[in-house]
């Protein structure tokens, strides 16, 4: 299990693992995309389930779910919480892979729009997730992918690789060699 955040331990139930639920912060009207089948995907597990909406259908959504081991909020912060997550599951938007990837979580990821599928390939390719492949996953995919992601330690030791790999680098050095290369100031 992740460790966990002393103030967030403090507020939440305690369970053995923790999952951690997102359709992003553009598309998420529709939340039978993800949300909801994760959420019959997850709901009867042993694990403290933090789901953000993004500000759409909270209350319905707490209404619908109201298990003591679902915490559905219309924010999460995602870079505490991911600090004692042990599986995010997500539309696989470019940021918050990134940001489950700077801690060290493992993900299952659902997206095939606004270049997701590239996002989740990588994702898959790296070996730090299982991609679903598409925009609607069924419950039974997602509760499977998240079993195989508990129960084999590899994908957390290959998302903590890379978590080790962005903290060795110097993001200012990159960037400024990518802008050098760009305007023609560095060699190839």
């Amino acid at each position: 299990m992740a460790e966990r955040d002393t103030k967030e331990a403090e507020r939440w139930p305690q369970y053995p693992r923790t999952m951690l639920v997102t359709q992003g912060t553009v598309d998420n009207v529709d939340q039978d995309k993800l949300i909801v089948p994760a959420l019959e995907a997850v709901k009867d597990m042993d694990a403290l389930v933090i789901v953000a909406t993004g500000g759409r259908g909270t209350e319905a959504l707490s209404a619908r779910y109201p298990q003591p081991n679902i915490v559905i909020r219309d924010f999460v912060d995602f870079a505490r919480v991911l600090d004692f997550t042990d599986v995010f599951i997500t539309n696989g938007g470019f940021g918050g892979v990134q940001l489950s990837l700077s801690k060290g979580v493992p993900m299952v990821v659902s997206g095939i729009n606004e270049g997701k599928s590239d996002v989740n390939a990588r994702v898959e390719f790296a070996g730090v997730g299982i991609s679903l492949k598409t925009e609607r996953p069924k419950p039974w995919r997602i509760a499977q992918a998240v079993q195989e992601i508990l129960s084999n330690a590899a994908w957390r030791t290959r998302a903590q690789q890379m978590r080790d790999h962005f903290a060795a680098g110097d993001p200012a050095a990159v960037a400024a060699a990518v802008v050098e290369k760009a305007a023609g100031l560095a060699p190839d």
